[in-house]
């Protein structure tokens, strides 16, 4: 009876061996679901742009794409063409990330998200200068989240076709202004009577940001209608390429006390 007992005891492994089986198991799973994990974003990293990217061709008018890009309409301006303080300004209020982000700010769209939920209304949109691009050239404006993923599909694309550069300057030339005026070169010449290359040149830091202040709402910020308000959002604009290093305080001071000459024609027109 006991060398029947004693070996049904030695038959059967000690807890302690057990655990260490249960430990190595446990292990191996892990890793096998840790492997998993590391593929799928992998994956997604690498995968899910050249994806987004093919979509988005679905909607790009390649015709008028290829026109924009050459610069060969009127009024067009170059990027060389104007003191980099300027272009600072839009990158600078409308997308701080703009060169790091590759069509999409993750972190700017989870804020606006966010927002809108508090808000319990469409108060942000989170849209990157590549997606408002994407949005002006081959998307309405209406706020729904069927057109916002066609603009982070199309942004994608447009970031695999062209540089930050190229990308910066369409926008530059086909954003929103207010007055019925699209890009920058027709929006200095109705505000400031500063049209054409040799008026671009000649932009103020303080002028700059009363163009940059624009787009987010143009007639809400109008300077020709609405003058104070569009002075509290150049001084916002200011305050951000500061921030930013864009400008030192010293620059930034100046042009908040700068005297900005409006078009007095427009101003007239505008009423």
């Amino acid at each position: 009876m006991m060398n029947r007992l004693s070996l049904s005891t030695a038959d059967t492994p000690p807890f302690s061996c057990r655990q260490r089986s249960d430990r190595v198991r446990f292990l191996a799973a892990w890793k096998k679901w840790v492997a998993a994990l590391a593929l799928v974003v992998i994956c997604a990293t690498y995968l899910g742009p050249l994806l987004l990217s093919f979509v988005g061709r679905v909607w790009i008018d390649d015709d008028r794409l290829n026109q924009l890009h050459a610069g060969t309409a009127a009024g067009y301006v170059r990027i060389d063409e104007m003191p980099d303080y300027v272009w600072k300004a839009f990158v600078a209020i409308e997308d701080h990330r703009f060169m790091q982000h590759d069509g999409v700010d993750p972190v700017a769209l989870a804020r606006a998200l966010w927002v809108d939920l508090q808000a319990g209304a469409y108060v942000q949109g989170g849209s990157t200068i590549t997606m408002q691009l994407a949005r002006n050239l081959f998307l309405s404006h209406d706020k729904t989240l069927l057109r916002k993923l066609k603009e982070i599909a199309v942004a994608a694309e447009l970031e695999r076709r062209y540089s930050k550069r190229d990308l910066l300057e369409m926008y530059l030339n086909v954003i929103y202004f207010g007055q019925g005026r699209y890009g920058i070169g027709s929006a200095a010449d109705l505000y400031f009577g500063k049209g054409g290359e040799k008026g671009i040149r000649t932009l103020t830091v303080g002028e700059a940001a009363l163009l940059a202040s624009l787009p987010k709402s143009p007639e809400a910020y109008s300077p020709l209608k609405h003058w104070e308000k569009a002075r509290q959002r150049q001084q916002v604009v200011l305050e951000r390429m500061a921030a930013l290093h864009m400008i030192s305080e010293t620059e930034k001071n100046k042009a908040i006390s700068e005297p900005i000459s409006l078009n007095r024609q427009a101003q007239s027109a505008a009423y």
